[in-house]
């Protein structure tokens, strides 16, 4: 059995019209759990999903057809793989008003808010509120983000939240240069912990970073972690626009590989937190540490973290960079257009550290991003692994020295360039 559909223009709404089906099957039948094996014909224009659940005496094989590159045109009941269903049976007619129904209200979903807490590794975020979304701080390290969240039902709405959420969490680590994740009720008790001797005083809703040039620590006011209003903007037009621009969507890559590396980063220097502390009889104040409960299940793991931190970080600039970069060349032999990765992103650093020509950090950067390149492609390692807290010089011709170091590169210095530059960036955008 096929089902038509006709007037869907483009990804979004072949997305969102999916949605909207699978919600309704979800409705009429209790359930729609798949047997998920996708694969794509491209003589035939079709995608095979699967085999859907959907409470039957078995499971129904589901396809998709398309006219035109991500823009649905049909849909198949059981016609490649199994009996097909009869489009006049009980099923068949329940299938068909599925469609219709979908169709109907594809481009009006409900609008539900979800509320989950979140953690960075020692300090609550202050408090916002945009039109879309809410923060608010618990107990250190703890906040609570509240989204609104356009979806067909509750398991839409879910699978939505995931989805926008990790980019608003990449963007509060750029914003931060901290390390965020969504919190199960069974880590809350094990994550918070003291940050001060004294509770602090909240800063008042919307309390924006007041020194947009920070570049390295961490922006807070009052022991709490502040963002700037370009970053409040923009969460809200992640989670108000339908679909974002190409710009848009290329900046949140970038965030995500500086959250990433702001993940192997902490591995690296993140490991003990405060626990308390205690003021003896003669004044003296002892800090308790220990190790941050976030880490301490793989910083036994941590060996490769600086140089997955690199790679990450370096990468971060190199996808940001393509924003303002102008079109690529053509050979003037071949007619095959000219990359100039390397070019582009020191022409990125150059800007947003407002370098001039010969700058030394032009020189760092074009070096760091030549060993990334080398470490993905060539296998070059960044860190010398036989370190054993002795140094033993020897030759080494691959790093800039000529001999052998622990690490050539720094990496709380490149999360500190690499995040102001990002955060500059989004200011201008």
């Amino acid at each position: 059995m096929k089902i038509k559909i006709d007037n869907i223009s483009d990804l979004l709404e072949s997305n969102n019209f999916l949605r909207a089906f699978w919600a309704e099957l979800r409705n009429r039948f209790g359930k729609c759990a798949w047997n998920y094996q996708p694969s794509k014909d491209g003589n035939s224009q079709s995608i095979f999903l699967g085999w859907v659940d959907i409470n039957q005496e078995q499971a129904i094989p589901i396809s998709l057809t398309y006219s035109q590159r991500a823009i649905v045109n049909g849909i198949y009941f059981g016609e490649q793989f199994g009996e097909s269903i009869d489009e006049a049976s009980e099923l068949g007619q329940q299938l068909k008003d599925a469609v219709d129904k979908a169709y109907q209200r594809f481009n009006s979903p409900g609008t539900k808010i979800l509320q989950v807490p979140i953690s960075s590794l020692y300090r609550s975020l202050a408090p916002y509120s945009g039109q879309w979304f809410e923060i608010l701080p618990d107990q250190h390290p703890i906040s609570s983000i509240r989204i609104k969240i356009r979806a067909f039902d509750d398991i839409d709405a879910e699978a939505e939240f995931l989805r926008v959420s990790s980019y608003i969490l990449d963007v509060l680590s750029v914003e931060t240069n901290s390390l965020f994740w969504l919190l199960g009720q069974e880590d809350r008790q094990d994550t918070t912990f003291n940050t001060d001797s004294e509770k602090p005083v909240c800063p008042e809703v919307n309390t924006f970073v007041s020194n947009e040039e920070w570049m390295d620590d961490i922006p807070h006011c009052g022991g709490y972690l502040l963002i700037s209003s370009q970053a409040v903007q923009f969460l809200d037009r992640i989670l108000s626009k339908n679909e974002l621009s190409a710009e848009e969507e290329t900046f949140i890559r970038s965030c995500h590989h500086f959250h990433v590396a702001r993940e192997q980063d902490a591995l690296i220097y993140d490991q003990l937190v405060s626990s308390g502390e205690q003021k003896d009889e003669d004044g003296a104040t002892t800090l308790f540490l220990q190790e941050h409960p976030r880490l301490k299940s793989t910083s036994t793991i941590s060996r490769r973290a600086e140089e997955i931190a690199t790679v990450l970080y370096m990468s971060a600039i190199e996808v940001a960079s393509t924003i303002d970069s102008n079109p690529s060349e053509r050979c003037i032999t071949c007619g095959q257009e000219q990359y100039k990765i390397s070019a582009r992103v020191i022409d990125y650093v150059k800007k947003y550290l407002v370098l001039e020509e010969g700058h030394h950090l032009s020189k760092v950067f074009k070096s760091h991003y030549v060993k990334r390149s080398k470490y993905l492609h060539a296998g070059i390692v960044l860190r010398d692994h036989a370190y054993t807290g002795t140094t033993i010089p020897r030759l080494d011709p691959s790093s800039d020295s000529g001999v052998s170091q622990r690490t050539s590169v720094l990496v709380i210095n490149l999360r500190e360039w690499i995040g102001y530059m990002l955060r500059k960036q989004l200011k201008s955008m």
